[in-house]
């Protein structure tokens, strides 16, 4: 596995696509189909390839998944307080050392929290487990500091 490096064209797309069979061994009449994302660059990147492909039932399935949790009003606010929580640890180092010493006298794992990434599906669902698990520092370190008053959990 190599990064790709320049830009994502479809052009750039269809010519790694090609190099990564060469460097494989793979005939390209051993190719039957790609499947990938439905990015615009990524369909264009196969087309020019001129590989057959699909786009991806279970990114698909996200999708709709998460724009229709977007409709849920009361969902989406207690992900933003969520994601507030989350982001002012990430953002200061004081505030994790706090943190981690209400988890000590809690008893408490001393697991940082998770931030979520759109792009990794389970990462909302890991923000939240770790939140629920670390419930009573966080709620002990937010009535401590005025900074996050305005948060519940």
């Amino acid at each position: 596995m190599k990064p790709f490096s320049g830009s994502h064209t479809g052009k750039n797309i269809a010519n790694e696509l090609n190099i990564i069979a060469a460097r494989w061994n793979i005939p390209l009449n051993k190719i039957h189909i790609i499947v990938h994302d439905s990015g615009a660059n990524m369909v264009k990147g196969v087309q020019v390839a001129e590989y057959d492909s699909t786009r991806c039932f279970i990114h698909s399935l996200q999708r709709v998944i998460t724009e229709s949790l977007k409709t849920q009003h009361d969902l989406v606010e207690m992900l933003n307080a969520s994601r507030r929580i989350v982001t002012h640890f990430k953002h200061s180092g004081l505030a994790q050392e706090k943190l981690k010493a209400i988890q000590t006298e809690l008893k408490l794992p001393e697991h940082q929290l998770v931030q979520d990434i759109s792009t990794r599906w389970n990462s909302t669902y890991y923000l939240q487990e770790r939140l629920l698990e670390q419930r009573r520092a966080v709620s002990l370190y937010i009535t401590d500091h005025n900074k996050l008053s305005n948060l519940t959990l």
